[in-house]
Order: C-alpha cells, then structure tokens, then sequence
C-alpha cells in the first residue's frame, strides 16, 4: 500500500466520544495505529471487524477488542482505498452492503425525481372522482350563489329582457317543464347568438337569437328541457370543477368554495362531453313526456338549424355538438318511447318572433 498514512478519528475503550485523530497505515498483516496523543498500535488482521456505516454507507468502522475493551476507528470512503487494496478480505462483506445501499438510494432518488410525475398523473385520472366528490358535497345553498355569479356575468355583458311577449313565452315554457320542488329560473339575453346554456342552482339564460330562430314553442321546450337536464344531473357543477384547476379542487374539498364562484363566469364557454349531452338528451325527452309537450320538438329545432347554418355553427352546437348520431339518437328515443297525448303550449310564436324584431 502507499506509505502515505491515512486519517481516521479513533475511539479508543473507555475514552472521549468524540474520538481523537489517528494515523493508520498497513504493514506485515497488521493494522498500525498512530494516534496524535497516545502510543502508535499494532492490530492483528485476525482481530479486525469491519463494517460500512453512515449515510449512504460513506464511512468504514474498524474495530477490534483488546483486555483495555473495545475500539473504535472511523474512516471516509475517499481514503480508505489503500487499506482495502492491502486487505481486501476484511472488506469483501462491507463492499457488498454499500453496493446494495448505493443501488437503493440510487433507486430512491430515481423514484424521488418521478414521484411528481406520478403524483400528476394520479390526479389526472383520479380527477373525474374527485370532481364527483365535491359535487356531492356542495350544499345547494352554495350551488345557487354559483348560480348567481353566472347571472351576474351575464346581466354584465349585456342587455337582459325582462318583459315583453318573448320573455313571456320563455316563462310559461318554463313553467310547464318545472316539476312542482324545482326552484327553476330563466332568463332572456338580447344577444344574436343560437345560444342557451344551464348554471348551477336552477339557472337557465336563453339567448334571444335562439328563440328568433325556433319555429314554435315545442322547439324551445326542447331546448329548453334539455338544459333544465343539465341542471338536474348537476352536469354544470362537474364541469365546472373539471375545469377549475387542483388549488381550486384541493380548496373546494376542505370546504372552500370561492374559487368556483370564480370560474362561474366562464360556464357559458365550457363544453360537455357526448356523454353528457346524450344523458340531458334523454333526460329532456322524458321531461317533455312528463309536460305532456311534443317531444319531436327537441330533434326538429337542432336538425332545422344545422341545415340553416350552411356549416356554420351556431353558438349552442359549439357547446352542444348536435351531431348526426346525436339526431339519430333523439328520433329513435322518440320512435320507441311510449306514446301519449300532447296538449299545445298556448303561445303566439309569431307575436314572439315579431317582439325581438323590434327589440
């Protein structure tokens, strides 16, 4: 080995815990020992233990017994080479527990540097789950303070119609869907655009684009039945704390809510999945059955304006998609569900029509 000494600290039987500096070297099969306040000793290789310790298995603990007790002497890694060199027996059983500790840490701070990772991934496909959670947990009483910001949002961007034959027929629309415990409201918007859309709490904001464009007032029950689905299955909610973000999901599951009223805003913008739609689709038809109004109202209004259009899409289709399976899907609802007697909503559509022309 190197005649170059190597440093350790040793703590000899019975002596200060904090060890002294030594000098360690090896010569003829024995360990020599020079400590800086005491005699050099010679250690027999026969009587040497040793040992891997510390964090990550970064210090050597030599040690032996003598008639004084036992004897303690720690060296870093960085300098112990020539003793192992010299004597690569002592260390054969040492080596092989820091390898195996390495090859853990190294796998702990693998798996350190992928936990975000993993933890983004979870909350991804964890996020429908919670979002059912919190929406099972708000209160209705918070869910209509939702509903409220939307209207706010709304009342704020433009001019609302609360008079007049449209407003009106909107109401008394309405009120034939509303089941007798529903606290249902629905409001008129004049705004050009083919737009209707649900919020939270029983609000309902209709576009007067959209009524100019119905043909009667079966085809805006069908509009309107089916957003008042989209309130009923709290489809609305979902999606508004799908799209709210983790702080505002983490501060809504502790109760928090603020941050939702914050999002509310933007509910008009959110879409709904196929599925979604598909259920409001058929929850709407069984509310138009209930209301004894014509069911066919729903698919003719969607079908009149996707052949309107001429492949521009209406507001509503962009946040409705009224595909031509979804079409199929309503006409096949309406061809197999039990038929019943229907009575006309009493209601002069072309006075309505006429109303928003001057409007």
């Amino acid at each position: 080995m190197s005649d170059a000494p190597i440093p350790a600290r040793f703590y000899p039987a019975g002596g200060e815990a904090h060890g002294h500096p030594a000098r360690l070297s090896w010569q003829d099969g024995a360990l020599l020992v020079q400590p800086e306040d005491s005699p050099t000793r010679r250690v027999d290789a026969a009587a040497l233990r040793v040992e891997a310790r510390g964090f990550n298995h970064s210090q050597w603990a030599l040690q032996w017994n003598d008639a004084d007790g036992g004897h303690l002497l720690m060296v870093d890694d960085a300098f112990i080479a020539p003793l192992r060199d010299a004597a690569p027996g002592l260390f054969a059983d040492g080596g092989h527990v820091r390898r195996s500790t390495h090859r853990r840490f190294g796998a702990g701070i693998l798996f350190l540097i992928a936990l975000p990772l993993l933890l983004l991934a979870g909350f991804f496909l964890s996020i429908n789950p919670l979002a059912e959670r919190i929406v099972e947990h708000i209160p209705p009483g918070v869910e209509r303070q939702i509903g409220e910001v939307v209207l706010a949002s709304t009342r704020a961007e433009g001019r609302m119609i609360d008079s007049g034959p449209a407003w009106e027929a909107v109401q008394i629309v309405g009120k034939r869907l509303a089941r007798p415990s529903e606290n249902l409201e629905f409001h008129l918007v004049d705004k050009p655009d083919i737009n209707a859309f649900a919020a939270p709490g029983g609000i309902v904001v209709v576009y007067s684009g959209l009524v100019d464009k119905t043909a009667s007032a079966e085809e805006l029950a069908g509009v309107l039945a089916h957003e008042i689905a989209h309130v009923e299955l709290r489809h609305s909610l979902r999606q508004l704390v799908k799209s709210a973000g983790l702080r505002v999901i983490v501060a809504a599951l502790l109760g928090d809510y603020g941050g939702l009223g914050g999002w509310a805003a933007q509910l008009g913008e959110l879409k709904f999945s196929r599925d979604a739609e598909r259920e409001a689709d058929l929850r709407g038809l069984a509310r138009l059955h209930d209301a004894r109004i014509d069911p066919a109202g729903m698919p003719r209004f969607f079908e009149t304006l996707a052949k309107s259009e001429e492949g521009r899409m209406p507001a509503l289709f962009s946040t409705h998609p009224a595909t031509a399976e979804r079409l199929a899907t309503l006409q096949q609802a309406i061809a197999s569900g039990s038929s019943s007697q229907v009575a006309p909503i009493a209601v002069d559509w072309a006075s309505v029509r006429k109303s928003l022309s001057k409007s």
